[in-house]
This record gives structure tokens, C-alpha cells and sequence, in this order.
């Protein structure tokens, strides 16, 4: 069941300033696979991470943290507006999981059980439900940031940035290590490289009796790291400019979808979602992952 899109054309990143060759990235595999495994691209430490030493942690007034309330609403909000990159459609096989995520969604979102929506489905295999969960949350950054990429530019977000903290781009292929690009740049290529994620079938599958590859856990926890640093971009430097055009309330829902899936399932480390920590601890802590608000 597999994963068949078509690529996307990608605009040419600027040229890496640096030449010099990153750091070969040491294999974690506890037995020789049978056959290579595919690269997964980009950091393997946060040596793309500048400022981490000193964490600053955005906390939102009182209010702003609320919901729409309604979880496939937040989606359908986006929908309204233009994408940045063509969305990625599921093939027959991933449809019906995305219909379950659907289906879960209507059913606790609305009454902010946030932790159900997320949970593996009975007699469903984790490798499929992570796969399908990635094309959505990706599909969903992407929307997302088409929203509000006209804000985001060169001039306004120099850097890629998120209080104190600064994402520098590092692939592994054009750009061998971390360097520093800007915000609209920086995103660009994130969700150019996201893409070739999901649309390469050695990472994820496209013919039914193909296997997932060893490593896909760590492929898919360097998707989340990178794409909640789209978030905490988004939370710092233009949550104003998104509570303006009326999209808080439906950007938190989706980022509290996003988030505790990843607390679900292991996908980020605490020090990774840092720069968001305050605003992730109070529905995170909450009952039933409510966020207190009224909705």
C-alpha cells in the first residue's frame, strides 16, 4: 500500500556559501541490513541548532492558547486558503487510515480529548499509522505556511528563528553543513526536502508487500524535529499577524494535534520542542489534553 506522488517542482536553493564537507553520519543498525538503507537526509545531532545553550520559551497571554474546538474544522480553515507546496495526496491503501484519522478527529477533538485522536488504532500496524500521520501533518505545515508566507519574508525573518534559537539548514547534499539561510528560504527547502521524504519509496513504501526500512523511526523523527521548528517559527515571530487574520484559534488546534502525536509516540526530544515548552505544558498537563479555555 504504498505512497505514489508525483514530484514536486522545486524552486533552486541558494548556493551553500561553505563548501567544506559535513561530518559522515555514523550508522546506528544493530545487525548489517540485508540491503542498504536509505539516506535520511539532513542532521542527525542538532549541530544545526545555534543559541540552544540559553532557551527562551514563549509563553502566549492568557486566551490565546484556545481551540476552535472543532479539530477537522482547523483543517478545513486551511483548506480555504492557498497552499505553499501542491499537497500530497494518499493512495487507495493510506486512505482508510486517513479517513480513521478523520473520523477520530470529529469524534474527541470537539471535546478536547486531544490524546485519543492520536493513538494507534486497534489491529493497525505503527509503521503505517506514523506514515499516513507524516503526509497529514505535512500537508497540514504546508497550508499552514501558505497562509501566511507573504509575512514571512527576507527582509522581516533574516534568519530562521524561534526566540532565542536559530535553525540553520543543513541536507546533507547541496547544503553538507549547517548554514545559515533565511526563514522563507529555510522553509522552502524544508518542505522540498519533507517531500522527498514521503515521495521516496525505499522510505515509504509504495508496493503492498514492501517493508518499511529499519531506519524509518529515525527518518520520520527528523521530519517532526524540523517541521515543529516550522511551528515555533510561526508562534514567534507571527502569531500576531495569524491571531490578526482570525487563524490562532485554528493553528493551535492543528498544533496540538501535531504535538501530542509526537508525544505519543516518542518522535521529538524535549530539548527539540524547548522553544515552545510554557505554551506545549499547558494543554500538554491538562486533563484529557484540554487547554482550559473556554471554547
Amino acid at each position: 500500500m504504498g505512497f505514489l506522488f508525483s514530484k514536486n517542482k522545486k524552486n533552486d536553493p541558494p548556493k551553500e556559501q561553505p563548501k567544506a564537507a559535513g561530518k559522515p553520519e555514523a550508522k546506528k543498525t544493530d545487525n548489517p541490513p540485508a540491503k542498504a538503507e536509505p539516506k535520511k537526509g539532513g542532521d542527525e545531532e542538532d549541530d544545526d541548532v545555534q543559541g540552544g545553550a540559553a532557551q527562551e520559551q514563549l509563553d502566549l497571554p492568557d486566551g490565546d492558547e484556545k481551540t476552535d474546538g472543532k479539530g477537522d474544522d482547523a483543517y478545513s480553515f486551511w483548506d480555504r486558503n492557498k497552499t505553499f507546496k501542491p499537497a500530497k495526496a494518499l493512495p487507495k491503501g493510506r486512505a482508510n487510515l486517513q479517513k480513521t484519522i478523520q473520523a477520530t478527529m470529529k469524534a474527541t477533538l470537539g471535546g478536547g480529548e486531544l490524546r485519543q485522536a492520536v493513538k494507534l488504532p486497534e489491529g493497525e500496524e505503527l509503521n503505517e499509522w506514523i506514515a499516513v500521520n507524516t503526509v497529514h501533518f505535512y500537508n497540514a505545515a504546508n497550508m499552514i505556511y501558505g497562509t501566511f508566507a507573504e509575512f514571512c519574508t527576507e527582509k522581516d525573518c533574516p534568519t530562521m528563528s524561534a526566540g532565542r534559537n536559530e535553525y540553520l539548514w543543513k541536507d546533507g547534499v547541496t547544503y553538507k553543513k549547517p548554514t545559515r539561510v533565511s526563514a522563507p528560504v529555510y522553509i522552502d527547502l524544508l518542505l522540498n526536502w519533507v517531500s522527498d521524504q514521503i515521495s521516496d519509496p525505499n522510505i515509504f513504501p509504495v508496493d503492498e508487500e514492501a517493508k518499511f526500512p529499519r531506519n524509518f523511526m529515525s527518518i520520520v523523527k527528523n521530519i517532526y524535529k524540523r517541521l515543529f521548528r516550522l511551528y515555533a517559527h510561526i508562534y514567534w515571530q507571527h502569531f500576531a499577524k495569524m491571531k490578526a487574520i482570525g487563524a490562532n484559534a485554528h493553528l493551535n488546534t492543528c498544533f496540538k494535534h501535531f504535538v501530542f502525536f509526537i508525544l505519543e509516540f516518542n518522535l521529538v526530544s524535549k530539548q527539540a520542542m524547548a522553544p515552545l515548552e510554557k505554551f506545549i505544558a499547558k494543554f500538554r498537563d491538562a486533563p484529557d489534553g484540554k487547554d482550559g479555555a473556554k471554547h
